[in-house]
């Protein structure tokens, strides 16, 4: 088995870290309102997802979290469980034992759907933009005409242009976000996507729980080409993003290492 190279942190850095990120109280004297706890090293499943255009060129190379995209239908969630900046990172055998997310079954068939479904959306948005060039360009010609310049336009004319504006801003949102996450330019055309080898990620899970009530939030660090504990806690941004609006993800992690030690 393989995971991405990165670094090993010692608990002791892993602790003088979270009391870092602790929230506290108080203007003149200052008091924690927080307690925390570290989980083991987590060994989380992703794949390397190769997308190719319609003659079967290679267009580009991605990794995805092929656990958690099992549980999410949201458009919006699953861009968080890409990472195009892990595609070219190197790899090493895995020689300690580490934990590992618990009823994990193999979910190629159901990956290479939910993919099939990425790009789908992204097709419509491109569809939809050109569809949207073309609306725009035929409205603004009929607005440089004699008539519309000396006349204002009508509300139905402003409230047109208004819907034609929101689609496209929409439209560009969902293309530039799966452009980033698959590693393509927006005008890159992909066809079909082929799931890969799989490697593990090193991830560390802390846990902050309230000492006032029964809140808790998670911050995420991910190791693969971490420069150091602050650039694994950016690296693992999107996951802590998703772990704090999924409850069904933030359960699935947090029963992992958490559920014995549980605050």
């Amino acid at each position: 088995m393989k995971i991405l190279a990165g670094p090993k942190f010692s608990k002791e850095a892993l602790h003088n870290f979270a009391e870092t990120r602790i929230r506290m109280k108080g203007i003149l004297r200052r008091e924690p309102i927080e307690g925390f706890q570290i989980g083991n090293p987590l060994m989380r499943r992703f794949r390397y997802v190769e997308f190719f255009d319609v003659n079967s060129n290679l267009v580009s190379t991605s990794l995805i979290d092929e656990e958690l995209a099992t549980v999410l239908n949201i458009f919006e969630e699953t861009i968080l469980l890409w990472r195009p900046r892990y595609a070219n990172l190197a790899q090493e055998d895995i020689t300690s034992r580490y934990q590992d997310v618990k009823g994990y079954s193999e979910k190629k068939e159901s990956l290479q759907a939910i993919i099939a479904d990425f790009l789908s959306i992204r097709k419509s948005a491109q569809d939809n933009l050109s569809e949207l060039k073309d609306d725009i360009v035929n409205m603004q010609s009929s607005w440089k005409s004699t008539a519309s310049l000396l006349l204002p336009r009508s509300p139905s004319a402003l409230m047109k242009q208004e819907e034609l504006d929101k689609a496209k801003r929409y439209s560009d949102g969902i293309l530039r976000a799966t452009s980033l996450v698959m590693n393509c330019s927006d005008s890159s055309s992909v066809d079909s996507a082929v799931v890969g080898e799989r490697v593990f990620v090193e991830t560390t899970l802390i846990e902050f729980y309230s000492l006032e009530n029964k809140s808790r939030r998670i911050v995420a660090l991910e190791s693969p080409s971490a420069e150091d504990i602050h650039d694994a806690q950016s690296k693992g941004r999107a996951l802590t993003r998703l772990l704090e609006i999924n409850e069904t993800c933030r359960e699935k992690l947090i029963d992992c290492i958490f559920d014995s030690n549980s605050s």
